[in-house]
């Protein structure tokens, strides 16, 4: 049995692109509809039993048409071929209001084949090479675990150890349940959520306190499951490595920011055997590559010309690229950003030039942002930061307030 795995697909995100000439859409729409179409064209090659989508196909809650439209378009092929997909709804798919639809929610309405979890629960799907059962763990979101208004009271540690529970539970009574029914056929657990040890950027950097719940390995990794599929952490891993079961990240199918530029991007297909158990195998996407040049001029006598080799030994043709300089105070009036910007005439796209001074660094040591400011104050000071930002400061802090306002009002 063959499964394509896939997750954070996120059709909307437009950031470092440009206007396409021939369809009049952002560029960027057009780079996630390539790996997404890639990925489609690989599943029907290697004739996948299962489409498994792990959650977030868009930027956010409220995609446009155009946007929906590009995700159904990827998508059709797929559906063509009569192969089930099976999807969960991620933290990006879910509206922030209670009673509305999610963003993914019409897809099961569109075509018989499409199978969406909204909330914990398991189900068997038939495949041309045998019967499957998926047990899936969408984003947990309170009002698909608990009743109207029950916990209202508690604190957001209070809720985020109960969501822990909720899940954790469930997780243990469908083991229980394939125990007690002696299942012959393969099991996979699907969740959209964060698990402990995972690393988010290129900097194997992992995030030990966040506002959701960070589900241990052993909670997921039961002898039950033949493979566990995960969404949610843009990097692919397997967190379970030479043990089984896998419990595998598939990662994002296209890079949404600099956060993630050394990441090798696409999807992964999983092969099931007879006995159960899983093999699988990343295979990258043409996602656009970002590259990030960073050089340090202070001891040449030809700072601009230091550049220039810098940046030549890139291939910036069809590459995102930024450029952060660091130089002396009396080199900074050698260096202009117009300067930087004619050596980089040949970037696909341009995302940020960046010329810091020793005093301009000290004062951004300054400036650093700790856990103990609010998020206004945060705000703030990065915007002091970021002289590209100034014109804009006001609106930006109008904003942020704004979208705290509602988050509280959520809350």
């Amino acid at each position: 049995m063959k499964i394509l795995h896939t997750a954070d697909i996120h059709i909307g995100y437009d950031t470092h692109g440009r206007l396409d000439a021939k369809t009049g859409l952002n560029s960027r729409l057009l780079d996630f509809e390539k790996c997404f179409k890639h990925m489609v064209s690989v599943a029907i090659e290697e004739e996948v039993d299962l489409f498994l989508f792990c959650g977030d196909a868009y930027r956010d809650s409220t995609p446009t048409p155009t946007e929906q439209r590009i995700f159904a378009r990827a998508l059709r092929p797929i559906l063509d071929k009569q192969i089930p997909v099976v999807m969960l709804v991620g933290n990006h798919d879910n509206p922030g209001s209670f009673g509305k639809a999610n963003s993914i929610q019409i897809f099961p309405d569109l075509h018989g084949m499409v199978r969406l979890f909204t909330k914990p629960d398991a189900e068997d799907i038939q495949t041309k090479s045998g019967r499957l059962r998926i047990v899936g763990l969408p984003w947990a979101m309170r009002s698909n675990l608990f009743t109207k208004g029950e916990h209202a009271d508690k604190k957001p540690e209070e809720l985020k150890q109960l969501i822990y529970e909720a899940y954790s539970n469930f997780i243990d009574a469908e083991a229980e349940r394939i125990r007690e029914e002696r299942l012959a056929y393969p099991v996979i657990l699907a969740a959209h959520l964060h698990v402990q040890g995972a690393e988010v950027s290129e900097k194997s950097e992992v995030i030990f306190d966040t506002k959701d719940p960070l589900f241990a390995v052993s909670a997921l990794a039961k002898k039950e499951f033949s493979y566990v599929a995960l969404g949610h952490i843009h990097k692919h891993q397997d967190l379970n490595l030479g043990e089984t079961p896998p419990v595998v990240y598939s990662g994002s199918i296209e890079r949404v920011s600099f956060s993630e530029w050394k990441q090798p991007k696409g999807f992964v297909i999983v092969e099931i055997d007879h006995e159960k158990k899983a093999s699988y195998r990343h295979i990258q996407t043409p996602a656009r590559e970002f590259i990030s040049i960073e050089v340090s001029v202070k001891s040449s006598d030809a700072p601009l010309e230091k550049v220039k080799e810098a940046i030549a030994k890139k291939n910036i043709q069809d590459a995102i690229v930024r450029v952060r300089i660091e130089c002396t105070s009396d080199q900074r009036k050698d260096l202009s950003q117009r300067d930087v910007k004619e050596l980089l005439s040949g970037a696909w796209s341009i995302a940020e030039i960046n010329i810091m001074s020793d005093e301009e660094v000290e004062r951004r040591r300054a400036t650093q942002i700790t856990r103990a400011m609010t998020t206004r104050e945060a705000l703030e000071k990065y915007i002091l930061e970021r002289p590209d930002l100034q014109p804009i400061k006001d609106k930006l802090l109008a904003k942020a307030d704004a979208i705290e306002g509602e988050i509280e009002k959520i809350s």
